[in-house]
């Protein structure tokens, strides 16, 4: 299915799937997204569904391993994407109420393209090495996660590197932005697994 999207997307539209693949390596991508006017179009519908399918099934294999059944995968695919379609709505609803909407719709989008890169080709690669040769090694999985966890974080100062004088006027709606959406969620996510 993530393989069929991509093709999908790269034959639909092949100039935007080259920029969206160096995106993570260069800006180009996002200022031309950025100067455009921002209407969601159809290839980043698809790119975010395949990204969506491949953080599911890299969560599934470090949690359940070699083998593979629907269920607990749809259960895992369920969860992701009611958390981020939720954070993403409420961060909009946010953008509206304090009349930012316009550099929280960049930073949405720019963030949601990071995350849906990262998704696609560096974890989907990797959830496939550790299906097919049933690859169990914690330290190497927590390895991974911290250069998941280092390249987003890096990408996302880049982007309040690009926009401080906007982000700068805001400095405290900004911080409790922050706070509240961008460390809570994950903090609270990462005790209620550590709990389970």
């Amino acid at each position: 299915m993530i393989l069929v999207l991509l093709i999908v997307v790269k034959w639909n539209k092949d100039n935007y799937f080259f920029f969206f693949l160096n995106s993570l390596f260069t800006s180009v991508f996002y200022s031309k997204k950025f100067a455009e006017k921002r209407r969601i179009e159809i290839s980043e519908v698809l790119l975010f569904i395949a990204s969506l399918l491949s953080i599911s099934f890299f969560i599934y294999v470090t949690i359940h391993g070699d083998t593979f059944e629907i269920l607990p995968y749809l259960q895992i695919l369920f969860l992701a994407t009611i958390i981020l379609l939720s954070k993403y709505l409420i961060e909009k609803i946010i953008g509206d109420l304090f009349q930012v909407d316009q550099l929280i719709g960049r930073y949405l989008f720019y963030k949601q393209g990071i995350l849906s890169w990262l998704g696609l080709f560096f974890l989907f690669p990797i959830a496939l090495i550790f299906y097919f040769n049933a690859i169990d090694n914690q330290i190497l999985l927590q390895i991974i996660i911290g250069v998941l966890v280092l390249t987003y974080v890096i990408k996302l100062f880049a982007f309040i590197a690009l926009y401080q004088k906007h982000i700068l006027s805001y400095w405290f709606y900004f911080i409790l932005y922050i706070c509240t959406f961008e460390i809570a969620p994950y903090l609270i996510l990462f005790k209620v697994i550590k709990i389970n």
